[in-house]
């Protein structure tokens, strides 16, 4: 395995292993519907990564590179959102970590409102990065952000 696997150990949060690719698709076909990932590219991204998976609530798909992380997808079902779990989910993997790195669409104002509350500073972008022309904003968490 190249990279590390850390538990990130919060309430009904558990680790996704390969039977789940099919109810991770699903929600992620539901959480992003006009720009989520193939099976296999889940599944790929679930033998090589860290993958944590909440039933009927969301996921979450985080590098771990020891005392840094990177969260290179979250997807919250939309009738779970705003209700404080995302954030408290956040914090956890953020505490995993010296520094956590992240990036987002500059379309997605709620989660970049989400990701500033938490401490994350953006820290640069990329011009056009995404199929229908927004910018990657890229953030950066780290120990001496407050929450």
């Amino acid at each position: 395995m190249p990279f590390g696997k850390k538990k990130i150990l919060s309430p009904g949060w558990r680790e996704a292993n390969i039977t789940d690719v099919e109810y991770l698709s699903m929600l992620e076909k539901l959480c992003f519907p006009d720009s989520h990932w193939s099976k296999d590219g889940i599944e790929s991204h679930i033998k090589s990564y860290s993958a944590w998976l909440r039933e009927e609530f969301g996921y979450m798909f985080f590098l771990d590179l020891g005392e840094e992380g990177e969260l290179l997808r979250i997807g919250i079902l939309s009738s779970q959102r705003r209700k404080g779990e995302a954030k408290r989910i956040l914090q956890t993997l953020c505490f995993a970590f010296q520094r956590v790195f992240l990036e987002v669409s500059n379309f997605n104002i709620s989660a970049m409102e989400l990701y500033s509350s938490l401490g994350f500073r953006e820290i640069g972008r990329r011009k056009n990065y995404y199929a229908f022309g927004d910018d990657a904003i890229i953030m950066e968490w780290s120990r001496r952000s407050d929450f």
